[in-house]
């Protein structure tokens, strides 16, 4: 769980920093083509981008999408999880003093940021709630052929509801002309034809899960801006000068009469300058070409703040490999469980998933791919929710090894086997990520490395791996 919080606080850290580089970035394009602000993709777009770098990050294994090296935190913040038996020893002394306050810090956020969500889901309720108020004391009308919901209270016409959007309008309306009215309604009835509500409600979501960054409440306002211009167009291409006026005029007439904006599509919202030149000189359409490149600046940023995000990992405080005890006799070396061997991690290293500690070593191969005993010995066959179905070979002098997650085992409980002897097939079951054999070797019930039974296993190994244990022993 430290390790959970610890990445929520990077996941932040990256979330706000690629905020402040999705404004910059469109805010450069909004001064290059003012007719950005009109659309809901490109705005709608940036917020699922800035959640994504957020969300992603917390996800498992996807630090593997990252281009960087890892960043080891020290493995104090791991102190309370039970230990596992390693042929690795952390000196008490070797723990970093800083290593307390980065695990208050990262639960203390843990808490403050489920504060925050809650905090926005209950202003979003509040909102809610009162125009579940307003709506249960409308009265039905009908206005221009239609059946509306009118409320004796100084809000904008609006859209309520997202899947049945009903239309709430305000008493004070019937002072509008005819013509205004019918341009109001048409307004929000475009509004529900461009499935804004929806959109509204995915926002607000965005919203919340954002609460922290500055970015996503500028993003959402632009989201909302965009969809008043884009009704805007809508409901005023191809009419004559003389209707935009009459529309002009009763957008002025009804920010005069309302109190304050309710959350929703309110006719009344937005900026009244732009929205009016806009009404007098038109739209234009951003271009097809300016379009793709905001898409994939949007993109770019997107990867980016994944890629380089470094991937979390336990320092463990190693003792050399020279002076760690020598077993009793010097083991032989045995034969590989696989016939290509390719080490994906190695014994003793610190993962997101093996927070104590690697038990043994990763071999990457397709499912399917024979797995052979390593030496002779006597199996026994087992299957549980964590290693899936292995089999364990007792080879005497209190030395076993363990071949877990496979697809297949081909024999049973109680079988002598002979070193090289097919015992099963590679698969993913247990708590595997993908398919692979882990290959553990115990002595006297203690984990060992396995490298000092099998051969050449640097040789066969990926860079990322060699990497990762050069990170946390420096060998």
């Amino acid at each position: 769980m430290t390790l959970f919080a610890l990445t929520l606080l990077q996941a932040t850290a990256a979330c706000l920093l690629s905020g402040w580089l999705l404004q910059g970035v469109l805010s450069l394009a909004l001064r290059r083509w003012p007719a950005l602000a009109a659309q809901r993709s490109a705005w709608l777009g940036a917020q699922l981008v800035l959640a994504a770098a957020f969300v992603l990050p917390l996800l498992p294994d996807t630090h593997q999408l990252s281009v960087v090296p890892g960043l080891s935190v020290p493995l104090a913040l791991a102190s309370a999880a039970p230990a596992l038996p390693l042929a690795v020893d952390v000196p008490a002394a070797s723990r970093p003093s800083a290593a307390a306050w980065l695990a208050l810090v990262s639960a203390a956020w843990g808490l403050i940021y489920l504060l925050g969500v809650a905090g926005t889901a209950w202003r979003w309720q509040r909102g809610r709630a009162l125009l579940r108020v307003l709506l249960q004391v409308a009265q039905r009308r009908r206005l221009h052929g239609m059946q509306v919901l009118e409320v004796d209270a100084p809000i904008s016409p609006m859209l309520v509801g997202v899947w049945r959007p009903r239309l709430l309008v305000p008493a004070h309306l019937a002072q509008f002309t005819p013509e205004q009215r019918q341009l109001v309604i048409a307004h929000e009835l475009t509004h529900a034809r461009r499935h804004d509500p929806l959109l509204l409600l995915l926002a607000s979501m965005l919203q919340a899960l954002l609460w922290f960054n500055p970015a996503a409440r500028w993003l959402a306002g632009k989201l909302a801006w965009a969809q008043e211009l884009g009704c805007d167009r809508q409901v005023l291409a191809g009419r004559s000068p003389r209707q935009r006026q009459q529309y002009a005029a009763a957008l002025v007439k009804q920010l005069g009469l309302q109190a304050r904006p309710l959350p929703g599509l309110a006719f009344g919202g937005g900026g009244m300058a732009e929205r009016l030149l806009r009404m007098r000189d038109g739209q234009d359409r951003l271009p097809a070409a300016s379009r793709a490149l905001t898409a994939l600046l949007l993109c770019l940023v997107g990867a980016a703040s994944l890629a380089l995000q470094p991937a979390l990992a336990w320092a463990v405080a190693a003792t050399p490999a020279s002076t760690l005890p020598a077993p009793a006799t010097a083991p032989t070396i045995w034969r590989n469980p696989l016939d290509t061997m390719r080490v994906t991690g190695f014994f003793g290293v610190v993962r997101q998933i093996t927070p104590q500690g690697h038990g043994g070593i990763d071999l990457g191969a397709r499912r399917g791919t024979p797995v052979h005993a390593a030496a002779d010995g006597i199996a026994t066959v087992s299957e549980d929710a964590r290693l899936g179905k292995a089999v364990r070979i007792d080879h005497g002098g209190g030395i076993e090894s363990l071949y877990a997650h496979l697809d297949r085992v081909t024999l049973t409980t109680g079988m002598a086997v002979t070193a090289g002897q097919a015992i099963g097939t590679v698969g993913a079951t247990g708590l595997a990520t993908g398919p692979h054999l882990h290959f553990a070797v115990t002595r006297d019930g203690r984990l060992q490395d396995p490298q000092q039974w099998l051969a050449d296993l640097d040789a066969n190994a990926t860079a990322r791996a060699l990497r990762t244990r050069k990170e946390q022993f420096g060998r």
